[in-house]
């Protein structure tokens, strides 16, 4: 947050040389798969890739020089593993399971940037929430007819995942000190 204070958005930059090339188009469409499942009338639906990229602000047309192209945001959020770590050449996700806290075992499951996957944020995320909640009870409750899926707790992971992605700051190498 300090660092938006400094500068405008650091997020909506757009990226010299990057294009659609550099996406996951996979991971693209299951984006907008889901938004569209969710928001079935909506007119974004109907627009073709970059448009959406657009309106999303994945992609943005700089007034100024008339040029446009893939933002920092698009690039983070459905970029290559690559081209992401051509950008932020630091670029690291990485989640692990631990049984306990004693150093003996190291973790017992982990996703990291092992070239399995694309590496951009909205597949980390993904991932990553599907095994913060996989063991999470889900009592049996109706909403309007339909069954609720998700408890309390199932929305403060989302959230503490979402906003830990969010705020992360990929611009600045990261030191570790012992």
């Amino acid at each position: 947050m300090l660092a938006e204070q400094v500068e405008d958005s650091r997020d909506n930059r757009i990226l010299k040389g990057f294009d659609m090339a550099d996406l996951d188009m996979e991971t693209f469409r299951v984006y907008r798969q889901i938004f569209s499942n969710r928001e079935p009338g909506h007119p974004w639906n109907e627009l073709n890739d970059q448009e959406y990229l657009r309106q999303i602000g994945g992609w943005k047309k700089d007034r100024e020089t008339g040029g446009s192209g893939l933002t920092v945001a698009g690039l983070l959020m459905f970029g290559q593993m690559v081209s992401i770590q051509d950008e932020f050449p630091n670029y690291m996700l990485d989640y692990q399971e631990r049984e306990d806290d004693k150093a003996e075992r190291r973790w017992v499951d982990r996703i990291t940037l092992d070239g399995k996957w694309s590496g951009n944020l909205y597949d980390f995320y993904r991932k990553v929430y599907l095994k913060l909640t996989a063991d999470l009870k889900v009592p049996f409750v109706l909403e309007k007819g339909e069954r609720k899926d998700e408890t309390p707790v199932h929305v403060a992971l989302r959230e503490a995942l979402a906003n830990t992605l969010v705020h992360a700051d990929y611009f600045r190498e990261l030191r570790f000190w012992w």
